[in-house]
């Protein structure tokens, strides 16, 4: 017994030698501007009162432990919600969040800026303010690679570089043209493992194939400061919805989350697929062709799940084929009996929504832009649909060509979010299989594990949620009292059961055990740091 107890204290003191490589709440900044009360009241209960004041003043603060700034110190204009120009966002909100950083010594801490209820979402393309809006002219935008237009969220991922100092309206004559792939895509790894000794330096972009302002990427054979790795991104995450209710109740949502395996949906509802994982790019959806293609998503999303074995495959559900009667769809909307129904609590919503077409109607109400909140959730739920436009209407902007919105699942009891702000066309889609593996699976925070499924940077792209949640596993509770940690392990070891449904308890499901008990030791680690 002495011995188990001691072999369980050193695997406790080997889980915390790696704990620097996990997203912490010390290198998170929330920025915010006073004058407005919805970001002051999100960063407030965020935060905590003692860190925002001005507010309620009885918030103790999600994460307490997290850095603060308030745009409204630096003595600029206060940006208002929706659309910002480009000049505006490096003037009010971009150059004052360097100076911050700069004068506080957080250049090289901080890996992770939240944005409040109530900042602008969406850049404006520099000579063309709405061509996001209008998708064959931001098409034709992106064929002359002249296309700037961007999130805030996104823009501020590279938060170090002057994408568009050469900016003049001509193609690729500025590297605020097009999309700069991302290097964090489909890692494995937490964001800490890539040193960020060298963000500051300016990189020398290069373009990535034979169109001039499309992409950008780094040649391979650079010197070492001039690459641009994940350790020089910053992982922005936004606590946004329609009310601020609603983003205090989709935090609330992400605390001490554990997924039970035995009653946790998926839903992945495309149309016109031949429901396998392509090794190479077809015509679906989920699978076109380019650059940013790596894998056929849907299909690679509901197999990682199947094989990893610890969800019941009974509460999968997977359609592949197009028309009403193959629009999957929940009991909280009244369809008219119309579309495909499922009653499970889902954790994972992947749909073609609007572009399933043929939505059910029956009842006068169109699944187009109310799907999402048709559906159970269960805590934790994560929405990120192929739809261009589904993370435009936070702010004053509403919804375009009647798509379901982020805000209006999060307001269903939805958790976690990624989607697109403007037009990103179908080959730079978000992705959904590296959410499974790095975060349904994983051990990755939402905002390390959503980052590695964004295709590229600069672009349209928006991450909603709790940028610290971690998800566990209720099989990983071998001791049940609620809570991950060593002594499940210990558990496991007295009594060894079965994790992923394969009939045997073996090497794996112990592995299995000790990786979201590592996970779980890193967060209380993160959560003592000061």
């Amino acid at each position: 017994m002495m011995f188990q107890k001691w072999m369980m204290a050193g695997a406790l003191v080997l889980i915390s030698m790696q704990a620097a490589a996990q997203l912490r709440p010390d290198q998170v900044l929330v920025v915010y501007d006073s004058r407005r009360a919805s970001e002051r009241d999100v960063a407030e209960f965020y935060a905590g009162s003692a860190k925002v004041p001005g507010g309620s003043g009885t918030e103790p603060g999600v994460h307490p432990q997290v850095h603060v700034f308030n745009l409204q110190t630096a003595g600029v204009a206060a940006a208002g919600p929706g659309n910002i120009s480009h000049d505006d966002f490096i003037t009010l909100i971009r150059d004052p969040i360097r100076a911050h950083l700069e004068s506080a010594g957080l250049a090289k801490q901080i890996r992770c800026i939240v944005l409040t209820k109530g900042m602008p979402h969406r850049i404006q393309d520099w000579d063309n303010p709405a061509v996001g809006d209008q998708p064959t002219n931001m098409f034709q935008e992106f064929l002359m690679g002249d296309a700037t237009c961007a999130s805030v969220d996104n823009e501020l991922v590279m938060l170090w570089q002057d994408l568009g100092d050469t900016e003049a309206g001509a193609r690729g004559d500025s590297f605020s043209d097009g999309l700069i792939l991302n290097p964090y895509r489909h890692a494995s790894v937490p964001i800490g493992s890539f040193t960020n000794i060298h963000n500051q330096v300016k990189k020398p972009w290069e373009r990535s194939g034979s169109s001039l302002g499309q992409y950008w990427a780094i040649d391979p054979a650079a010197a070492p400061e001039d690459q641009f790795t994940p350790g020089d991104m910053i992982l922005v995450v936004r606590l946004d919805g329609h009310t601020v209710d609603d983003v205090k109740a989709m935090v609330n949502r992400a605390q001490g989350l554990i997924y039970d395996v035995n009653s946790a949906a998926f839903v992945f509802d495309e149309k016109d697929s031949n429901g396998i994982a392509d090794t190479g790019a077809n015509a679906e959806l989920d699978n076109q062709t380019g650059p940013t293609r790596v894998e056929d998503d849907f299909e690679s999303a509901r197999d990682a799940i199947l094989s990893d074995g610890r969800f019941d495959p009974a509460h999968m559900h997977y359609d592949a084929l197009a028309g009403t009667d193959n629009w999957i769809v929940g009991p909280n909307v009244d369809y008219g009996g119309e579309g495909l129904l499922v009653t499970d609590e889902l954790i994972v919503l992947s749909h073609y929504g609007s572009n399933h077409s043929q939505a059910p109607n029956g009842a006068g109400i169109s699944a187009n832009d109310t799907y999402a909140e048709s559906f159970n959730y269960q805590p934790g739920a994560i929405f990120n649909t192929i739809e261009s436009y589904n993370a435009r209407a936070f702010g004053p902007l509403g919804t375009r060509f009647n798509q379901e919105q982020i805000a209006d699942f999060i307001a269903a009891g939805g958790t976690f979010g990624i989607g697109h702000c403007w037009e990103p066309f179908a080959y730079t889609v978000t992705d959904t299989a590296p959410l499974i593996r790095n975060f349904v699976l994983g051990t990755m925070t939402w905002a390390e594990a959503a980052y590695t499924a964004i295709p590229a940077l600069s672009w349209h792209y928006i991450v909603v949620g709790d940028p610290l949640a971690r998800a566990s596993r209720s099989c990983d509770d071998i001791d049940g009292n609620g809570r991950i940690d060593i002594n499940d392990l210990y558990a496991w070891e007295q009594n060894p059961i079965d994790i992923n449904r394969d009939g045997v308890a073996d090497a794996t499901d112990r592995r299995l055990v000790e990786t979201s008990v590592r996970a779980s030791v890193f967060e209380d680690l993160g959560s003592r740091e000061r």
